[in-house]
């Protein structure tokens, strides 16, 4: 754990230095697949870059209001402070799209847009994850596996167990699924990424909450945590697209119809 640095004269906190570097190479990696899969679109590829630069700001905001909704649901007390990623995701998957249909005469559609965004968004959290591990936070349940880690005194692993407890590091599991994530979505270039990390995502997620133990709140008296329903609502969003592609693509090997005069 190395919760803050000193770099002359001034503190650093590698948790908020990796979130950033984690924005940025999300933008970066879009930029890069947007910009080389669509050659020839110069005037669309910069507003979609401008308009995901957008999202992006408005993610901090909405991960902090979603993890006070889900706290103040599980204490009734609605306080700023925490944040979650699942927050942050929903609020710019949900204005990224809603910015680029305001641009006319668009030849390259939303969801082309959200499979070049894909990789990039399973490098920066894993990049982010890793930071939550350097801070403590987001912190599994205690282990005897030879994973597991001991959290120093001050952190709030420590805190909670009210000790040094060897515990899961969650937050590298998480950091090396991202990275494997990352890779698979490059390798299937433009054909349904997006759907394919809700799905990935979705099901990892849902899993490692088991082995969470930090506060997530609660979801209206539902025995599974937020994170774990939003998963479950993502996974069969990503399903869903998984499933209409295919239709869509059995649908254009069909031969087509014989016309009356064939059938005459």
């Amino acid at each position: 754990m190395l919760s803050s640095f000193s770099v002359g004269g001034v503190t650093l906190y590698p948790y908020s230095l990796l979130m950033i570097l984690g924005a940025g190479v999300c933008l970066g990696s879009f930029c890069l697949l947007t910009v080389r899969r669509h050659r020839g679109k110069t005037d669309e590829n910069a507003f979609a870059i401008e308009m995901l630069i957008i999202s992006v700001a408005a993610a901090l905001p909405a991960a902090m209001l979603f993890d006070s909704l889900f706290k103040w649901a599980d204490s009734g007390v609605f306080r700023l402070g925490g944040a979650t990623f699942y927050g942050g995701l929903i609020g710019a998957l949900a204005l990224f799209p809603l910015l680029l249909l305001a641009k006319k005469n668009r030849t390259v559609s939303v969801l082309e847009r959200l499979n070049d965004l894909a990789p990039g968004i399973a490098a920066g959290h894993a990049i982010g994850r890793v930071g939550c591990f350097l801070g403590g936070c987001c912190f599994g349940s205690s282990t005897d596996s030879p994973l597991g880690v001991t959290f120093p005194e001050g952190s709030l692993p420590y805190e909670f167990y009210g000790g040094a407890v060897k515990i899961h590091p969650t937050q590298l599991y998480e950091a090396a699924f991202l990275a494997a994530l990352f890779a698979v979505l490059l390798l299937l270039g433009k054909r349904s990424a997006f759907a394919y990390y809700l799905v990935g995502y979705g099901a990892w997620r849902f899993g490692i909450e088991f082995l969470r133990a930090d506060d997530r709140g609660s979801f209206f008296g539902l025995p599974l945590s937020p994170a774990q329903v939003i998963s479950l609502a993502l996974a069969a969003v990503g399903a869903a697209l998984l499933v209409a592609a295919a239709v869509r693509r059995a649908g254009q090997k069909l031969p087509p119809a014989p016309s009356k005069k064939d059938r005459a």
